[in-house]
């Protein structure tokens, strides 16, 4: 399992301004992730799982901001989760 958020590495600033970033959208990239995460909760090794479990924790906290965000639109946030949540329904460990 590849490595998805690392608290122990923080992002240099940079000239992009989070004011006027999709805060729809990016929700929606965390909450794939949060989706992702919990299959290898669920699914994956021992240590995939003790890691994914480590990482949801970050994972929901990126949420949190989002949610929060000025450019945030609920409504679309939601159709994206049922979309993804649709996509994800059934989805085993092979």
């Amino acid at each position: 399992m590849a490595l998805i958020y690392d608290e122990s590495v923080r992002s240099v600033r940079s000239n992009i301004s989070i004011n006027n970033m999709d805060g729809t959208k990016a929700y929606l990239r965390h909450y794939e992730s949060k989706l992702t995460l919990c299959f290898f909760a669920t699914y994956g090794s021992p240590h995939e799982r003790w890691q994914a479990e480590k990482e949801l924790k970050i994972c929901e906290r990126k949420l949190r901001f989002w949610e929060n965000h000025p450019n945030f639109v609920g409504q679309l946030a939601r159709e994206g989760m049922e979309k993804l949540n649709n996509d994800w329904k059934g989805r085993r460990a092979t």
